[in-house]
């Protein structure tokens, strides 16, 4: 159900759901792809058992994991900042309190 405050600014409970599920969603696959990178790295490393591969190992885990693990930390705060928002009615509260005042005048 849609609550409207102005003609401009509409607050629409199905898509904050829908938006929360594709966040879970999202955050799932997030993790999942860490862990195949993460498990192709230690791989890459475990065949690169040189001195000189020591230092490729390094910068692979700079280059391959750092991007994912940083992703992965907004993508679930994101999602935890939805479920939040969702689970204690915040949004909600505000609008049926705005509709309340509404009907006084």
């Amino acid at each position: 159900m849609a609550t409207y405050l102005s003609k401009d600014l509409v607050v629409d409970e199905e898509k904050f759901n829908t938006a929360a599920q594709d966040m879970r969603a999202l955050k799932e696959r997030t993790n999942k792809l860490k862990e195949k990178l993460s498990t192709m790295y230690e791989e890459l490393a475990g065949a690169m058992d040189t001195e000189a591969g020591h230092e490729a190992q390094l910068e692979a885990k700079n280059v391959l994991l750092k991007p994912i693990e940083n992703m992965s930390l907004v993508v679930n705060h994101i999602s935890d900042t939805l479920d939040t928002v969702i689970g204690n009615g915040y949004y909600k509260d505000v609008f049926t309190g705005f509709e309340n005042l509404s009907h006084l005048f």
